[in-house]
């Protein structure tokens, strides 16, 4: 495997599915889109499967065409929101979704 950034090993430290998700709300859109595929991999290792699906979405939003105002577009924005809500409850809640 290459090496990981340290914060994608923070991500590798973490012990509940809150951690995960709290990190996932936290971390740099550059960082998933550089180590999206490591990211992946430590989620569905450690069985985090609403994590590999926010994941998935704030992967593809970063990779999506924008608007001529250069937003997101709004099926893009719905996605995103209810992918972070997700995310949220989980890290709040302190279990899977």
């Amino acid at each position: 495997m290459t090496e990981l950034l340290p914060i994608v090993e923070q991500l590798c430290d973490c012990q509940t599915d809150a951690e995960r998700a709290d990190w996932l709300l936290r971390v740099p859109q550059g960082v998933i889109y550089r180590d999206h595929a490591a990211i992946c991999m430590v989620l569905r290792t450690a069985g985090f499967l609403a994590g590999v699906n926010y994941l998935d979405a704030e992967f593809a939003a970063i990779n999506s065409t924008r608007s001529g105002q250069g937003c997101w577009r709004d099926s893009v924005l719905l996605t995103i929101g209810a992918a972070r809500a997700a995310m949220l409850d989980v890290a709040r809640k302190g279990g899977a979704a």
